[in-house]
């Protein structure tokens, strides 16, 4: 082994071990830097149409922006937080001190619904079982409510310190965006073609999923505290805010509120109301999805739906909310570097060659 091969083995250990450890140091704030990245993609071209009108003052443009992003982001979602929290412990305050009973709504089932109070018992099931059933099982979700709004009060420090975090990030992203990424682009070790598809696919997905999930959130969060309100359903900001939320977690959705409160209302003697919140959300609520996200995400990501599904859900479960951008971003990387090695295989130069591929 010549001197110059033990050098560039040297050379190399030391870059993969400075790198390790940079990723050791700062795998306690991943997340914020990661949203920091998203928002960069997300407003770099407002920040390019600013530098254009504002030329040689990119802090004044990055302030802005990050102006922007706390009036029209941040302080809404911390509004919508405390209406989702207040309309909670309202809830869970019903609930512990016995006000709404959930299980005296099955008192009546034996008179409105008789066929189906007798075919329970045949079932092997009965009915003062199924009362204490219910009224254990809210009970239990409604001490699970309070212990978890314990915690959210307790780690809210730790939470506004990765939001400053982000916020300082993607200053400083904004400012020097430019030359990161031409630092980064250049020291990939791939050809010009395999980057583009790469940094494409992170970008493109990333502002594709952000996209579809904030427009499918606020469409159904509106239809669904309109229909609460109009059917006179109690809290309806609270139960529209919070189906906002579940709908962007596939497959649970808006569903898992208007369907069992329809049920409810059911049960409860309004069957009218009942079936017009279980027909508005099961037409209107549901495939707005379909018919909303389409139109803003367009065709920015090429991941197949089904493979979306799995990996929002595989990202929620093993980095909370933040996987659900990640884990779509995820796929997208997987399957470009597939479709490269494809492209590789029938054009084995292309994997070096700084050329794009030529159309067929």
């Amino acid at each position: 082994m010549n001197g110059r091969t033990r050098r560039a083995i040297f050379g190399n250990s030391v870059v993969v071990l400075a790198s390790a450890g940079l990723l050791v140091v700062l795998s306690p704030f991943w997340a914020a830097i990661f949203w920091a990245i998203v928002l960069a993609i997300l407003f770099w071209p407002l920040r390019q149409r600013l530098t254009r009108r504002l030329p040689g003052r990119k802090a004044t443009i990055s302030g802005l922006i990050i102006l922007l992003i706390v009036i029209f982001i941040l302080f809404p979602a911390f509004l919508l937080a405390g209406l989702i929290a207040d309309g909670a412990a309202a809830v869970v305050t019903q609930i512990q001190s016995g006000a709404f009973k959930p299980a005296e709504v099955l008192e009546t089932l034996p008179d409105r619904f008789p066929k189906v109070a007798k075919v329970l018992p045949q079932l092997g099931l009965d009915l003062d079982m199924i009362k204490s059933m219910v009224g254990e099982g809210f009970v239990s979700a409604g001490q699970y409510a309070v212990s978890h709004l314990a915690g959210i009060g307790q780690s809210a420090s730790a939470f506004l310190f990765h939001v400053f975090l982000a916020l300082y990030v993607l200053f400083a992203l904004l400012q020097d965006g430019d030359r990161i990424y031409k630092s980064f682009y250049n020291s990939f070790p791939a050809s010009a073609h395999s980057k583009q598809k790469f940094f494409a696919a992170f970008s493109d997905m990333a502002v594709a999923t952000i996209k579809g999930m904030v427009s499918v959130g606020v469409v159904q969060a509106f239809l669904g505290g309109l229909i609460f309100w109009i059917l006179g359903v109690p809290s309806p900001v609270f139960w529209g805010a919070l189906m906002g939320l579940l709908s962007v977690v596939p497959p649970f959705g808006a569903g898992f509120i208007w369907g069992p409160a329809g049920i409810m209302m059911m049960l409860s003697g309004n069957i009218q109301g009942g079936l017009i919140l279980l027909a508005f959300g099961a037409t209107v609520i549901s495939m707005s999805d379909n018919v909303v996200r389409p139109i803003v995400v367009g065709r920015a990501s090429s991941v197949p739906g089904y493979m979306v599904l799995v990996t929002t859900l595989g990202g929620l479960a093993m980095f909370g909310l933040t996987g659900l951008v990640l884990g779509p971003v995820i796929a997208s990387l997987f399957l470009s570097v597939w479709r490269l090695f494809d492209e590789a295989e029938h054009d084995p130069e292309l994997l070096m060659s700084d050329e794009p591929p030529k159309a067929n």
